[in-house]
């Protein structure tokens, strides 16, 4: 198994084991730096990145469309640029983590 398809598969589990319940009450109106790290889990997003965004970016970028993604709005421009970053720098576990803490359930 090589590793896109790994990544892709790691991704698609991730997302499909539920749908994300809740938000912040407060957060900045879009990002402005890359989240690096233990920092996903707890820095404040802004309103152009979730986790679950995030996530679907990167299975977009690995086996499916990401421009149709972008163009369709299924995902921004910060989480295509952050899921591109994570699949990078191996932090794309964090983001599954981070889309749980923010309520994906089993």
């Amino acid at each position: 198994m090589n590793y896109r398809t790994a990544v892709a598969a790691f991704a698609l589990a991730a997302i499909f084991t539920g749908t994300v319940a809740g938000c912040a009450m407060t957060v900045p109106s879009e990002s402005m730096s890359v989240i690096e790290g233990n920092d996903i889990l707890t820095a404040d997003l802004g309103t152009d990145v979730s986790a679950r965004g995030v996530m679907l970016a990167a299975v977009l970028l690995v086996a499916g469309d990401i421009e149709k993604g972008l163009a369709d709005g299924v995902v921004t421009p910060s989480e295509a640029n952050e899921a591109r970053l994570a699949i990078d720098s191996g932090t794309l576990d964090m983001w599954r983590q981070r889309a749980e803490l923010d309520g994906v359930t089993p």
